[in-house]
């Protein structure tokens, strides 16, 4: 450390990028993450009996079953929960088991030596930045660390310092505009469509079909049989009386799994010719059942440029903008020489981005939306795994630049000013 600047040298910083639907971790300088854990958790109560038997019960304690290995397994009384609320983090009890897991369990690395990159959403509140501050300094002594938006490493993993970031994840789209790498926090738009909806909508098409969603871990034995015809499986014997949360996670790993391997967006608006024309997408469930899935497979993803599509009680009420409209109202509300800026430099992220034709079809709609007089730019990255990995890889190859030396937030600096010091440093 020489003069208020943190030299990292031959040490690689570690790079967090926490999402609703998993946590990302790795070393900075790599090309993708080590690790990719799933941001929900098993939690189960325990009580802890006390040696001396005239004190009646015990201290309940909380058991936690973490990484896919864990919570996939069925147990009693255990529910399947996230720590996280709309992106942010809410139960810190299961976060600080969730951060532990990865740092010793996975990286197994001594902090102490370790600077850290944390990724946040663009709109996390003080109290929570500040936490992650003070946990990443007083409980695991690193010597320096950085907070950094997320929509701002993803835009860096493409090579860019101003742009919208259309970011498509789990639980929400987000529209960011970026200006020479900061977030232009009053013009970010966010809605509750994403991935989770797509699932819902999925879940929805196959029980009006009569299609059974049996889980993987009920499943003993299959066996094969023709397209359509009823599956023939055996349950597993003795299976523990699991809670209801557990059930339905296990079933939406079904269902994420049929939306990822048979879904398709069309480029323009749907019409009758595009179904016609649309190969049928053959889908063998974990049952064993083999099924041929037709229009359906067009009209349900259609659900995130038009609102009409989708299914359910007071989905309208919930949804107030497509996809198309989140990035045309983020890009409006910016200034006349950014908004030509964000216009032209539109970059797609988000797991839930890659539904096949998903960013060229938001290419196609904000065509007719944006001003005639604007040069329109959509662009993402082509390899599945750096437009849903984008913020993390941002983090890997910013965290290593020696140009970034000097806003790493080292252990005196700290130590002089307190948690408060993100505020002041990471912007």
């Amino acid at each position: 450390m020489s003069g208020g600047i943190y030299m990292i040298d031959d040490i690689s910083p570690i790079v967090f990028d926490l999402g609703s639907y998993s946590f990302r971790a790795g070393y900075g300088g790599q090309e993708a993450p080590y690790f990719d854990v799933p941001s929900n958790v098993g939690v189960r109560e325990v009580i802890e009996r006390t040696i001396d038997e005239t004190i009646d019960g015990g201290k309940p304690q909380k058991e936690y079953f973490i990484d896919t290995n864990m919570i996939t397994v069925p147990r009693q009384d255990t529910e399947i929960v996230s720590f996280l609320n709309n992106g942010m983090i809410e139960d810190w009890d299961i976060f600080e088991q969730m951060w532990d897991y990865i740092i010793t369990r996975c990286l197994g690395c001594d902090t102490k030596e370790h600077p850290m990159l944390f990724s946040e959403p663009p709109w996390n509140q003080r109290d929570k930045r500040e936490k992650i501050m003070e946990l990443a300094f007083e409980k695991y002594n690193m010597p320096a660390s950085y907070l950094m938006k997320n929509a701002v490493l993803t835009l860096f993993s493409g090579g860019r310092s101003s742009g919208l970031v259309l970011d498509s994840g789990a639980t929400h789209t987000s529209a960011i505009p970026i200006h020479d790498g900061y977030v232009l926090t009053p013009n970010v738009v966010t809605q509750p469509i994403g991935g989770d909806t797509i699932v819902e909508q999925c879940k929805s098409a196959l029980e009006k079909q009569n299609i059974e969603i049996v889980p993987n871990y009920k499943i003993a034995h299959k066996h094969e049989v023709q397209e359509n015809q009823k599956p023939k499986w055996t349950k597993k014997n003795n299976l523990p009386e699991v809670c209801q949360s557990f059930e339905d996670f296990s079933v939406k790993k079904v269902v994420e799994d049929f939306a990822h391997s048979t879904l398709q967006l069309c480029d323009t608006p749907i019409d009758p010719d595009f179904m016609d024309k649309l190969p049928a997408a053959s889908y063998a469930f974990p049952c064993g059942l083999k099924k041929d899935i037709l229009s359906e497979r067009a009209k349900i993803p259609e659900g995130l440029f038009d609102l009409k599509y989708l299914r359910g009680e007071n989905v309208k009420q919930q949804f107030q903008m497509n996809v198309t409209d989140i990035a045309a109202h983020a890009c409006g509300m910016c200034e006349n020489e950014i908004r030509t800026q964000m216009y032209s430099n539109v970059y797609v992220a988000g797991g839930n981005s890659l539904i096949m034709g998903f960013p060229e079809r938001l290419n196609h709609e904000l065509a007719v939306r944006c001003p005639a007089s604007v040069k329109l730019r959509v662009s993402w990255a082509a390899p599945p795994v750096e437009r849903r990995f984008g913020a993390w890889i941002g983090g890997s190859i910013v965290s290593t630049q020696p140009s970034f030396y000097q806003y790493w937030v080292t252990k005196a600096d700290y130590d002089e000013t307190g948690k408060s010091i993100v505020e002041k440093r990471c912007a």
